[in-house]
């Protein structure tokens, strides 16, 4: 992994024929100067450079170049992933030297070739990777229904086999629960909102017991949208929640977001149809994870309530304009609707009462 640096004025944006160019284009102009300051030889486009509108609050460019200097890393497909404000340069670091790890490990991890910080290449961080081949999980099994369990059988075992990993070396600093905790504390002090403060008292109360599990690699946000599907295997992508932790937590979440996916579907068909299909689709997945890997259904369900909260506060935070920003605050609020809001209140308040019980 390189540590770019190149200047501003890499930033020049040259529209042909007096059109403004997209931000996927503008990104792609300004690293093709760093390329072939870096590598020397005329470099250029081998195919249009094109943005996708999945990213949640970041923005993800697809690119591809070419050129005789280029070592052939840098002229395979490539994805560009701009980070949504300048402060994140240390979370893109970390990111990056996650994902280089697990990709040494023999992990389907894409690697992560340059970053760079604010200003370098555009006005926030960066991260040029290697492009995983195929779809998205999710839109497979929505092509293809009858590979549902098979698909959701994959998901479960590439799961497992993270968690399987020796996370002595691992990069990053941060453990599982603080990672889950930082976006709602901030919330709750932003907003001053002390149905949120009471929320994370109660679960620091637990704190102690949340930890006390072995530490394993766990993804943070683990979900078919972050799974990438081919004829040739699976590439899991978005390392930015990783961290060190108990596998219950890391499984939890994924059980929670199968839960609330009814809820935060794109329209009103894609609720009709997930909301038999999403829990459906959970059993499957920790049916299939229980079997390769038993776990214990009392941890599950201590840490239901931390990604209920977490939940919580990232949709409390988003709609009161604190998270996001332009185009990608439109889209996280499509995809996290007002009502969410006071749903994941309510389901957490029962979770943690749950616990108590």
């Amino acid at each position: 992994m390189q540590t770019a640096s190149v200047g501003a004025d890499a930033r020049r944006e040259a529209a042909s024929g007096g059109d403004v160019p997209t931000p996927a284009q503008s990104a792609a102009n300004a690293l093709v100067e760093w390329l072939v300051a870096e590598y020397g030889g005329p470099v250029r486009l081998a195919t249009p450079a094109t943005s996708s509108g999945e990213g949640f609050d970041s923005d993800i460019h697809y690119l591809q170049f070419t050129g005789d200097t280029l070592p052939e890393e840098w002229r395979a497909p490539l994805v560009l992933r701009v980070k949504p404000s300048a402060d994140r340069i240390d979370v893109a670091r970390t990111e990056a030297r996650i994902q280089t790890w697990l990709a040494d490990r023999g992990y389907p991890a894409p690697r992560v070739l340059a970053v760079f910080a604010p200003g370098e290449l555009v006005d926030t961080p960066a991260q040029v990777m290697e492009r995983a081949p195929g779809a998205m999980m999710l839109d497979s099994v929505r092509r293809r229904p009858w590979q549902t369990r098979r698909r959701i059988a994959e998901l479960a075992a590439l799961h497992v086999r993270l968690h399987a990993i020796d996370p002595d070396g691992f990069p990053g600093d941060d453990d599982l629960l603080d990672r889950r905790l930082r976006l709602t504390r901030s919330t709750a002090d932003m907003l001053d909102d002390p149905a949120l403060r009471d929320g994370l008292h109660r679960i620091e109360l637990i704190s102690d017991r949340l930890r006390d599990a072995p530490e394993v690699v766990c993804h943070g946000d683990y979900h078919p949208l972050n799974v990438l599907v081919s004829d040739d295997g699976a590439s899991v992508i978005d390392w930015t929640d990783a961290g060190l932790g108990d596998r219950h937590g890391d499984v939890a979440r994924t059980l929670v977001l199968f839960d609330l996916a009814p809820i935060a579907a794109s329209s009103s068909v894609e609720r009709v149809v997930l909301r038999g299909a999403g829990p459906l689709l959970g059993r499957l997945y920790l049916r299939s994870y229980d079997r390769m890997a038993p776990l214990d259904p009392n941890r599950l369900a201590l840490w239901k309530p931390v990604h209920l909260l977490h939940g919580w506060g990232q949709a409390r935070g988003l709609h009161a304009g604190l998270l996001g920003g332009g185009e990608n605050q439109a889209r996280s609020t499509d995809r996290i609707p007002a009502m969410l809001v006071d749903e994941l209140r309510r389901r957490f308040g029962a979770a943690i009462e749950a616990i108590a019980s």
